[in-house]
């Protein structure tokens, strides 16, 4: 089961890998642009690490289109040819307790 501790944490993970993905030159244009709309509609840190455990469920309602979303682009990522085996594996940690 995962606790509200790891849904934060690997939420704030989320965030920072969309950063990343955004900036990262090796890409392809099509990801950083994913990655950069998905990241300026993402919570922000400090509304992840303000939220009580009790508060965490309807942040991620509140939230719930752009963390399917970012989601779906770490699976789609993780499962392409192009994706470094460090990132698969970034990836992987991230969405073992993602939304």
């Amino acid at each position: 089961m995962t606790t509200p501790d790891e849904k934060r944490r690997n939420l704030i993970w989320g965030r920072e890998a969309l950063e990343e993905l955004s900036a990262d030159a090796t890409l392809s244009q099509h990801w950083r642009d994913e990655s950069a709309e998905l990241l300026g509609r993402y919570p922000s840190v400090a509304a992840l690490k303000d939220c009580s455990d009790l508060d965490l469920d309807p942040l991620q309602i509140q939230y719930a289109q752009v963390l399917s979303a970012s989601k779906d682009l770490f699976q789609c990522m993780r499962a392409s040819p192009a994706c470094s085996a460090q990132r698969r594996y970034s990836l992987l940690v991230i969405l073992r307790h993602f939304y």
